[in-house]
Formats: C-alpha cells, sequence, structure tokens
C-alpha cells in the first residue's frame, strides 16, 4: 500500500517516512516531491535504516583519517531471544509470515574478493558464523542487491561489499528444502489437496511413500 498511500501524500502536499526499501514507484515521483518540496524518506527502519546510518559514520570517520574501506559486510536479523527459539528455524515471525519465506527466495547480487556475485539461491550461501558470539549458533547469508548499496554509499573500492540476514544455525537449511520441495511455491494447490501428506505428495511429484511421522490421511 506504500505507492497509493504516497500518492496520496503527493497530492495533498504531505510528508512521509517509511521503513521500506525505496521502490521504483517512488523513485518515479522522486522529482515530484522535490518540486514540491516535500520529503519522501525511505529506507527509515532497522534494516534498512539504522544499519546504513552507522555504515555512513564509518565510512566519513575512515576518510577523515585517510583510510579507504575496501571491504564491508552488514548483517541483521530478527531473532527471538534464546529460549523462544524453541522450534527447528529457531525463528519467530514478528512480520508477514509469506513476506519473510518470499524474501528469502530473493535473487542476492554482492561482490566478494573482487567478483560480482549473483544467485538465485541465497539461502543455500548461508555460512555459519563463530565470529559475532561465542554462545550463540548464527548464520548468515545475502540479501537482495547490495551493489545498489555500493553504489549509494560511494564506496566502489570495496573488493567484498555484503549486506545479509542473520538467522540462528539451522534456519537456512529447512527453508532452503522448503523453496526445493514447492512448499513455498505461490501455485495454487490442486483441489484434491485436502491434508499436509495431499500437499507433501503433489509438490514432491510422484512420491508414493512417505515418512510415517506424517501421520494418516485424514
Amino acid at each position: 500500500m506504500h505507492t497509493p498511500v504516497a500518492e496520496a501524500c503527493l497530492r495533498v502536499g504531505r510528508n512521509l517516512t517509511t521503513s521500506s526499501y525505496i521502490s521504483p514507484d517512488m523513485v518515479r515521483m522522486h522529482p515530484e516531491v522535490k518540486r514540491k518540496g516535500l520529503i519522501f524518506l525511505n529506507e527509515s527502519g532497522l534494516d534498512p535504516g539504522i544499519d546504513i546510518m552507522g555504515t555512513m559514520k564509518i565510512v566519513h570517520e575512515a576518510e577523515s583519517a585517510g583510510f579507504k574501506v575496501v571491504s564491508y559486510e552488514s548483517y541483521c536479523g530478527g531473532l527471538p531471544v534464546a529460549e523462544q527459539a524453541d522450534n527447528p528455524l529457531g525463528y519467530k515471525f514478528s512480520w508477514n509470515p509469506g513476506a519473510a519465506i518470499k524474501a528469502s527466495r530473493n535473487t542476492a547480487i554482492f561482490r566478494r574478493n573482487g567478483k560480482k556475485v549473483v544467485t538465485n539461491t541465497p539461502l543455500k550461501c548461508a555460512v555459519v558464523r563463530d565470529d559475532f558470539s561465542v554462545s550463540m549458533k548464527l548464520e548468515s547469508y545475502p540479501n537482495r542487491d547490495s551493489l545498489v548499496f555500493q553504489e549509494r554509499f560511494g564506496m566502489q573500492d570495496c573488493e567484498t561489499f555484503v549486506r545479509g540476514t542473520l538467522r540462528f544455525t539451522g534456519f537456512s537449511a529447512i527453508i532452503s528444502a522448503f523453496h526445493d520441495i514447492g512448499l513455498t511455491s505461490d501455485d495454487s494447490a490442486d483441489e484434491n489437496v485436502k491434508t499436509l501428506r495431499d500437499l507433501l505428495e503433489s509438490r514432491i511429484g510422484g512420491v508414493h511413500k512417505m515418512n510415517s511421522s506424517l501421520g494418516p490421511r485424514s
């Protein structure tokens, strides 16, 4: 709903702030927003938002000291407290579950050791991290198009530039498997699908022996 809200704000002359990524529609409206002297401020949440401000603070301090940033990695993740991370995903949905799952299917673009990397399966790029916490088992994977931010930040000298997501270890493997067998597909289920077992069989495609732990048909 951001676009119609933004168009309404533009029409009646009101400023707008959102925490979401800058969309093509926002870019389209930018000249008119400037002409009317309004402020449409996007990417002003945690990520994107606080991470961007923190990044620019470090970049400006480095430049003032005569240094050049050649490697940059930024990770963020909404993690449940350890005692509440009590499911196989180690995750609790604090926002739209469908949007969260779709976000993990987005194409990721980043730079690693001077090479541009493009992947349609960012979860398969997950790396176990032991450099963030000695007590929490975390993993990271690339998120969306990092190189857009490399240009915006003026950090073209970076040989490594990655913006990514943090999760507890195990999340990526499970959700990636869901993607692989089609459980997260937007395609409508067949009308004969009545149970979880039916759905799994239809998505996997012709598997006639399912694990008994799935239970009997109901």
